[in-house]
């Protein structure tokens, strides 16, 4: 299917999306990301801090991506076998006489939970936070660590 341009010229369509090419064609995937990233004035994105999880024999071992928060705005709660990490970005202050030409970074409160694998020792957790990662280390309770089974013979 053929379209006209801004500039008079033709155009393809382009099928996976549906939309134009040109200039005017761009704002349905600009619009959908600021959506995802949470607009310009929204919460930040439901899947934020975006996170890895390693788990071992002794534990489980959490980093999250947490740039431009400090570390006294973020909660860390462990609940039998879940983990939450919460907090708040502040929003950025704009020098005077200025606005926004683009803005991608979201603001506000943010939350995220984990359904751990199994139960861990909530009072031997740790955490630390180094250039805007958050490390979490969540040793296993000692019932929930696997051990090895000694088989004796008849």
């Amino acid at each position: 299917m053929m379209w006209r341009n801004h500039y008079g010229g033709r155009s393809m369509m382009w099928p996976a999306h549906g939309m134009r090419n040109g200039r005017r064609g761009l704002r349905g995937p600009r619009w959908n990301m600021d959506f995802q990233l949470g607009g310009t004035s929204g919460p930040v994105q439901s899947n934020f801090p975006a996170m890895n999880v390693w788990e071992g024999d002794e534990g489980v071992i959490v980093t999250a991506e947490i740039p431009g928060v400090l570390p006294e705005n973020i909660e860390i709660t462990v609940n039998s076998d879940r983990l939450s990490v919460s907090g708040n970005r502040n929003d950025e202050e704009l020098p005077e006489n200025t606005r926004y030409n683009r803005r991608e970074r979201g603001h506000g409160e943010f939350s995220r939970t984990l359904k751990l694998q199994y139960q861990v020792d909530s009072e031997s957790v740790a955490a630390t936070f180094t250039n805007g990662i958050l490390q979490i280390e969540l040793p296993r309770l000692p019932e929930e660590k696997p051990r090895k089974i000694e088989i004796k013979s008849a």
